[in-house]
């Protein structure tokens, strides 16, 4: 977890590790949902996502959230669903759940 740790601290900027913990814990969760299996942590392509979707769910803290912001109106709007790429690792790694093909 620290291997994690680390990285979303590199690639976020954020130091804050009580609350990345909390994040990578959380993560780990949305993707067993997801998969509908245990999270892995030897799987190389869900620790992937998993840091992919910790910086954003870090970045979602600030402004970087935004999708965008008018002053004069006072309206904000925000990114409400992961970006593509994430989604698309998603995906890869909940339809190879262990599938083995065989001959029909």
């Amino acid at each position: 977890m620290d291997i994690f740790l680390e990285q979303i601290k590199l690639l976020s900027g954020n130091t804050n590790e009580a609350l990345i913990s909390l994040i990578i814990d959380k993560t780990m969760i949305e993707i067993s949902d997801y998969r509908k299996m245990d999270f892995d942590i030897c799987n190389e392509r869900m620790t992937n996502v998993l840091v992919d979707m910790a910086v954003v769910k870090l970045n979602r803290f600030g402004t970087e959230g935004l999708s965008s912001q008018s002053y004069s109106g006072v309206s904000e709007s925000y990114i409400d669903e992961y970006p593509h790429y994430i989604l698309k690792q998603l995906n890869s790694i909940k339809y190879s759940k262990n599938k083995k093909w065989g001959i029909l």
